[in-house]
């Protein structure tokens, strides 16, 4: 299988989770208004494309990688999978002891996807550096511009929300996720302009 380039994948990948957080807002209504079943299955089963495109993107990427992107790539799924695990966890038992409402975590659970991809490419991206290998995560977008579209599509995402009359539990997801992203942004956009600045050669 031909290597997948690095900014190839980003721009790919990143264009799908854009398609996906519109397509989420779009057919949220419909979903709820559809009387017929195979509408209903239609509208809620429609974001799950752009997501399925992301996981046979990243799968092909890993593929064609050789042994110590690979290794990155597997530390940081795994290290994705098991805080996406804790938060799921924690969510079901808030749910089940009526913490949270049956609606808003049905919303929060439509991130979860998104939010494993985030965290496994920060982690990546940090093992990537651990190795010496940090030519491979600035190949494509850097990590502080991949923070902030994450802050801004969540951002548009609650204000949407809002203007349509949305529980206060799914906006302040929504808040939270995006301040936690847009924190993010300036950590590493910091991070990678100390970085370059002590990279330079001295007068």
């Amino acid at each position: 299988m031909a290597r997948v380039p690095e900014a190839h994948y980003q721009r790919r990948s990143m264009a799908a989770i854009v398609v996906y957080v519109a397509i989420v807002m779009l057919v949220r209504s419909p979903a709820r208004e559809a009387t017929s079943l195979p509408a209903q299955l239609m509208f809620a089963l429609l974001p799950v494309a752009p997501m399925v495109y992301v996981i046979w993107l990243l799968a092909r990427r890993i593929w064609a990688s050789d042994e110590l992107e690979q290794r990155t790539h597997l530390i940081g799924l795994g290290v994705a999978t098991g805080i996406v695990a804790v938060v799921s966890l924690i969510g079901g038992f808030l749910a089940a002891g009526k913490v949270l409402t049956l609606e808003g975590a049905a919303s929060f659970l439509l991130f979860i996807f998104p939010l494993l991809l985030l965290i496994y490419s920060a982690t990546r991206a940090w093992v990537a550096r651990r190795y010496g290998i940090d030519a491979l995560c600035d190949d494509g977008v850097p990590m502080y511009q991949k923070f902030l579209i994450g802050a801004l599509l969540l951002a548009g995402v609650a204000t949407w929300l809002y203007s349509k009359g949305a529980d206060d539990f799914d906006l302040g997801v929504l808040a939270g996720l995006s301040a936690a992203l847009a924190i993010g942004a300036v950590l590493s956009g910091v991070r990678r302009w100390r970085s370059r600045r002590n990279a330079r050669p001295e007068p």
